[in-house]
């Protein structure tokens, strides 16, 4: 099942990451396609397995926790990304804006979110079964 459940998570993460980037024009909070992809992944895969499956059933997962963590997480994500609303008027020197982004408490967070979300996900199939 661990198998199945990533492949399902990685599908509907690709799947919904593409579709909000190019509707939104957007690469997630980090400004990055990689990290938004990760994130909403990772979110899915945890969300999906420790949800009860509901809705029908395609090769014994149940898709709708899946599919509905990873809107949730898309849609959560993209509203904190940051947005450029600039025109580019002809004869105009564009100048970058500073690059303040990289701050520690931010970086910090998201390790913890990801190493938390890896630990639920992993713990999930170790501890769940005993729950019964």
């Amino acid at each position: 099942m661990f198998i199945v459940d990533i492949l399902v998570a990685l599908c509907i993460g690709l799947a919904l990451v593409w579709i909000v980037s190019l509707a939104f024009s957007t690469k997630g909070p980090w400004d990055s396609f990689l990290w938004f992809f990760v994130m909403v992944v990772l979110f899915t895969w945890v969300g999906g397995i420790w949800l009860v499956p509901f809705g029908p059933s395609w090769g014994g997962i149940g898709w709708f926790p899946f599919i509905f963590v990873g809107f949730l997480a898309v849609m959560v994500l993209t509203a904190a990304s940051p947005r450029s609303y600039h025109r580019f008027v002809p004869g105009t020197k564009i100048t970058p804006a500073p690059d303040n982004r990289g701050t520690i408490a931010v970086d910090l967070f998201f390790w913890a979110l990801v190493i938390c979300l890896l630990i639920f996900g992993t713990g999930h199939y170790f501890w769940y079964p005993r729950v019964n």
